[in-house]
């Protein structure tokens, strides 16, 4: 009886397509919170740490489509140890041999640092959780904090600029 009248039918599914559709959403959102999280962590342990930027140049070496933090866990391991994958993520490209990655850690590390500018830049860039704040603060309608991440970026690019070599 109380679904004959059509329009309290109407009412009802439309209320559980809200409630589907919100559910997605909440969803999503926190699994995209959870990736930045995940990559922001990465790149401050890159940044961090030389032998963590190692691997992780040398598993791009070997797989250029993929992504630390998105494709792959590196992590530290502890004082004495080295780095190491901790998780791979992406099931198309296949992990490196750690025999590979020997391989390609002498190939990347043969690069001589003071021409790889973009190693240079990623030292003195502002942390990822700082470009992200002064986006959002720029999406709020204050964009002074952008503005000046931005010229700090520019004037590193113009510090450290690509050479023919790294072309």
């Amino acid at each position: 009886m109380l679904f004959n009248n059509p329009t309290l039918s109407f009412v009802l599914v439309l209320l559980l397509i809200v409630f589907i559709f919100v559910f997605a959403l909440r969803s999503t959102a926190r699994d995209t919170r959870q990736l930045v999280q995940r990559v922001a962590g990465q790149q401050s342990a890159i940044r961090q740490y030389d032998d963590v930027r190692l691997l992780s140049r040398a598993i791009h070496y070997l797989q250029p489509t993929t992504h630390t933090g998105i494709d792959y866990i590196v992590s530290k391991g502890g004082p004495e140890q080295k780095p190491y994958i901790e998780e791979w993520f992406n099931s198309i490209v296949r992990q490196p041999t750690p025999e590979e990655l020997e391989q390609a850690m002498k190939a990347v590390s043969g690069i001589d640092p003071a021409k790889d500018h973009a190693a240079q830049r990623l030292k003195e860039y502002p942390s990822v959780g700082d470009q992200l704040d002064a986006a959002y603060k720029a999406r709020q309608g204050d964009h002074s904090e952008q503005m000046r991440l931005d010229h700090q970026i520019s004037m590193i690019k113009e510090k450290y600029p690509k050479s023919d070599d790294s072309l």
